[in-house]
């Protein structure tokens, strides 16, 4: 899986899909390594790293607004949704004979707020209006059950609103309101009001996991009920979702439509990174509707020593040395005056064999200024790498030494 996983993050790189951008804000330092192992043999390539070299792990985006409980599986619409849930709350409005959005308040002991408007209180229940996305000039309303402490009894109650946690959308059809399910009770959900084309639509996000995976969804509004017309987690979905993501939504001028933007810690595959460490590199994804999905269009990620290092390594993957060799200061690398592309060649032919292999190489974490803040390992040979770049913002590598050293053991048996 983890092969496959970096065959599609360098196919990216390869096809030009992956394009170098700005820089996303925010930097953080390595965490301290394990303790240091003992040197057996190294091989140096180009110039010694220096000391107190820092690390340039990008920090990861700021948390988006909004809920932070996290769940440790995916879960879609209505899968832990009874109908008798949905019917409990079709019983709360059974009473009001008009779509006045002051009753169906009074009904929850609550007030209807706007779009942006700030949650007055802190009640379980919150009521959003979303203006009218059917058409028929009555909008429709966000219905948002927080978790309150209840009774067990009161909980598996689908007539208690403590049975109710999760998200909704209410919908007048005439006669009366129509409840449908927009997220599961258990997961951290925000939605938006999107822009796809005739009729309404509604974005709904999912936060999942521990890394706080981001899954949306695309509900349209049909017969007063909330229809799933796009699921992320699909089979045929091209979402991936990013570590720590954070998703937003934006109107492209130019369609009228509502792209979608993914920001998050990037995994390409090919140098993995601790999840939850200091290292690493961001990614920002655009997606684009095209009537019955969003299809990413456009991936750029974020400059630095670690991306640097990725995309040397990626494009010796793919056997591409122009690449790679673009990736490095060719005279200090090589140590020489008169440095060629050729010559890089046939020193990775002759001494560096691994990074044409199939291997996937593992990001150290160490404190700032250690000579191991920006070292990788490739751990079934015991080799570990450490770089050197430029200090000029282009992070190009200057030198590169490899070393094999095992780790020390424990003492087994009993001292005496």
């Amino acid at each position: 899986m983890k092969a496959f996983h970096a065959v599609l993050w360098i196919l990216a790189l390869g096809t030009g899909l992956a394009a170098c951008a700005a820089a996303f804000p925010g930097r953080l330092a390595p965490h301290p390594s394990e303790a240091a192992p003992v040197s057996r043999h190294f091989l140096t390539w180009g110039q010694t790293p220096e000391q107190g070299q820092s690390s340039a792990g990008q920090a990861h985006p700021a948390a988006e607004q909004g809920q932070t409980t996290t769940r440790s599986e995916p879960q879609s619409p209505g899968t832990d949704q009874s109908d008798g849930t949905v019917a409990g709350i079709q019983a709360a409005l059974a009473n009001l004979s008009s779509p006045d959005l002051g009753a169906i308040g009074r009904a929850f002991d609550t007030t209807v707020r706007k779009r942006g408007e700030a949650a007055k209180g802190s009640s379980t229940v919150e009521l959003i209006e979303l203006g009218d996305l059917d058409g028929d000039g009555i909008p429709e309303i966000a219905l948002r059950v927080q978790g309150a402490e209840e009774s067990l009894a009161a909980v598996q109650s689908p007539a208690s609103p403590a049975s109710w946690r999760g998200l909704y959308l209410l919908s007048w059809d005439g006669t009366r309101w129509e409840a449908s399910s927009l997220s599961a009770s258990g997961q951290d959900s925000r939605f938006k009001v999107v822009r796809l084309g005739p009729g309404g639509y509604l974005a709904v996000v999912n936060t999942v996991g521990e890394g706080a995976l981001p899954y949306p969804e695309v509900f349209q509004v049909k017969d007063h009920k909330a229809a799933l017309v796009w699921d992320s987690q699909g089979e045929d979905s091209r979402y991936n979702a990013l570590e720590h993501g954070q998703i937003e939504f934006q109107d492209d001028p130019k369609d009228g439509q509502t792209e979608m933007i993914v920001t998050g810690r990037a995994d390409p595959g090919l140098l993995e990174f601790e999840p939850g460490g200091r290292r690493g590199f961001n990614a920002q994804c655009v997606y684009h509707w095209d009537g019955q999905a969003y299809v990413p269009v456009r991936t750029e990620y974020s400059p630095g020593p670690d991306n640097s290092l990725y995309r040397f390594i990626a494009a010796l993957h793919l056997h591409d040395f122009r690449s790679a060799y673009a990736r490095i200061d060719p005279g200090r690398f090589l140590n020489t005056d008169a440095p060629s592309l050729e010559q890089f060649r046939r020193a990775v032919e002759t001494s560096w064999l691994e990074f044409l292999d199939d291997q996937i190489f593992e990001a150290r974490e160490a404190p700032a200024g250690s000579p191991d803040a920006l070292a990788f390992e490739l751990p079934e040979k015991h080799y570990v790498y450490r770089p050197t770049l430029s200090d000029d913002g282009k992070f190009l590598l200057r030198g590169l030494e490899r070393k094999v050293e095992i780790p020390a053991t424990e003492p087994s048996g009993d001292s005496r």
